[in-house]
C-alpha cells in the first residue's frame, strides 16, 4: 500500500509491524499477542520489531532497544531514565521511517506511547494500544489524545470498552492475560497440596513488587506489618521474589529494616511462579497493580498496599481521578479488599487486618467468595487470541492483506 508523506512524497509501507513496550509485564504480553498473529495468519510473513527483551525475541521480533533499562515509579524516579527514553524514541521514529510499517502496537508504557503515538500518527501509521492506559483512574484529560491518534484500543477490563465507547474511541474488551492463571487454581483444587499449605503453621506471603524503587518503598511497610502479625501469631513468611529483583536487593532492603531494631522474621525467599505457590497461602499483603489480579483470579485473601516517595505522591496526587487504587475492587464495583495507600499504609493498620484473616477462617472463606465472584467478571476469552482477531480484521479492512 502507498500512502503519502508531508510534501507530497509517496512512500510504500511494508509488512511489518512495531511493537513498543516498556518494561516486562508489557514485553511478556506483547510476546503472547505475536505468537497467536503468527498462528492466526501463518501465510502473512510478518516483520516484527521495536523494544523488548527475550520474550519478543523469541516470538520472532527484532528487539531495537532492550526495556530492562526503562523501569522507574513515579515522575521523579523516571527521571533518571530520561536519557534512556528518549534514546529509545529517536530509534523508533528512525526505524518507522525507514521500515514504514503497516501497523503499531503500542502495549502499556502510557507516558512515553502517548507521546510516541502522535509522532506516529504524522508519519501515517495506523495505530493499536493494547492494554491502554488507565485514565479512568487519573489523568482523564489524556483521553483527547487517545481519540486523536488511537485507531484500535484493545483493552483487558470489562468496565473499559463501555468507559472509551463513550468518548467514542472504538474499544473491545478481548479478555485479561492473567485468565489464564485458572487453570493452577484448579491443579491446586485437585492437586496434592491443596488451597492451602498443610503446614501446622499458617503462611502469609508478601509481594514487594518487581521494581526495585517499589521494593524498597514497600517491602519495608510489609516487614512492619509481618512483625505485628508475628508478634500475636505463629507465623511464616514466604517473599515473592520478582524475575527483575535480585536476592541481593531483597536481603539489603530486609537488613536495612533489621538495622533500625527490629526483630528477625522467619522468610523464605521464593522465586517460583506465582501461580503454583500463591494458591498454598492463607492470605498475602500485596503491592498495588497487576499482583492484586492474580491474588484476585487465584481466590487468595490479601490486603493491597502503595507507597512512592513523597515527592512523587505530591506530584501524582493532583491528577488521580478516583479514590480505589485496587482492581479487584474496580473489578467489583465495591471494596472487598482493603487499600492501604501511602500514609495509610502501616504495619500496625496491614498487621490488624492480617491478623484477623489469620484468626478468622470464616472471614477468609467469605473474602475468598468475593474474590472468586470478581473473578467470574472477566469472563473466559484469551486476550492474546482475541487481540490478534482484531488486529487481523483491523488490517484486512484497511486493504494491507
Amino acid at each position: 500500500m502507498v500512502e503519502p508523506l508531508a510534501g507530497g512524497l509517496m512512500v510504500s509501507r511494508t509488512s511489518s509491524i512495531l511493537v513498543v513496550t516498556g518494561e516486562t509485564s508489557g514485553e511478556n504480553h506483547a510476546a503472547g499477542l505475536i505468537k497467536q498473529m503468527e498462528l492466526q495468519n501463518p501465510d502473512w510473513h510478518l516483520q516484527w520489531f521495536g523494544s523488548g527483551g527475550s520474550q519478543m525475541a523469541a516470538a520472532g521480533t527484532e528487539v531495537l532497544f532492550d526495556i530492562s533499562q526503562l523501569a522507574a515509579i513515579g515522575p521523579w524516579e523516571a527521571l533518571a531514565h530520561l536519557g534512556h527514553y528518549w534514546r529509545l524514541y529517536r530509534r523508533i521514529v528512525a526505524e518507522t521511517r525507514k521500515r514504514r510499517p503497516c501497523l503499531a502496537v503500542l502495549v502499556d508504557f502510557p507516558e512515553f506511547n502517548l507521546s510516541l503515538a502522535s509522532r506516529l500518527k504524522a508519519l501515517k501509521v495506523p495505530i493499536c494500544y493494547f492494554i491502554g492506559p488507565q485514565v479512568w483512574a487519573w489523568r482523564p484529560s489524556r483521553v483527547k489524545q487517545i481519540k486523536r491518534y488511537v485507531d484500535l484500543m484493545l483493552v483487558i477490563f470489562p468496565f473499559e470498552e463501555q468507559f472509551y465507547r463513550r468518548q467514542g474511541i472504538e474499544a473491545h474488551y478481548v479478555g485479561n492475560p492473567c485468565i489464564a492463571l485458572r487453570e493452577f487454581l484448579i491443579e491446586s483444587e485437585n492437586g496434592s497440596d491443596g488451597r492451602e499449605t498443610r503446614s501446622e503453621v499458617p503462611v502469609v506471603a508478601l509481594l514487594p513488587g518487581s521494581r526495585k524503587r517499589e521494593v524498597e518503598q514497600i517491602f519495608p511497610v510489609q516487614l512492619d506489618a509481618a512483625r505485628c502479625v508475628a508478634e500475636r501469631h505463629p507465623v511464616k513468611f514466604w517473599v515473592f521474589k520478582a524475575a527483575q529483583i535480585t536476592r541481593t536487593h531483597l536481603s539489603s532492603v530486609y537488613e536495612n529494616w533489621l538495622h533500625r531494631g527490629n526483630p528477625a522474621l522467619q522468610l523464605e525467599i521464593h522465586e517460583e511462579p506465582v501461580s503454583r505457590l500463591l494458591p498454598q497461602v492463607s492470605c498475602a499483603i500485596v503491592k498495588s497493580g497487576t499482583s492484586t489480579l492474580e491474588a484476585t483470579i487465584l481466590q487468595v485473601p490479601f490486603a493491597m498496599v502503595y507507597r512512592l516517595s513523597r515527592t512523587s505522591w505530591y506530584l501524582v496526587r493532583p491528577l488521580v481521578n478516583t479514590n480505589t487504587y485496587c482492581l479487584a475492587n474496580l473489578i467489583a464495583g465495591r471494596q472487598i479488599v482493603p487499600e492501604f495507600v501511602q500514609d495509610e499504609a502501616t504495619g500496625d493498620k496491614i498487621g490488624a487486618y492480617v491478623l484477623g484473616l489469620l484468626k478468622d477462617q470464616k472471614r477468609r472463606e467469605e473474602v475468598r467468595k468475593n474474590l472468586e465472584m470478581t473473578s467470574k467478571k472477566l469472563g473466559e476469552r484469551n486476550a492474546y487470541q482475541e487481540g490478534a482477531k482484531y488486529i487481523s480484521q483491523f488490517l484486512k479492512k484497511d486493504d494491507f492483506f
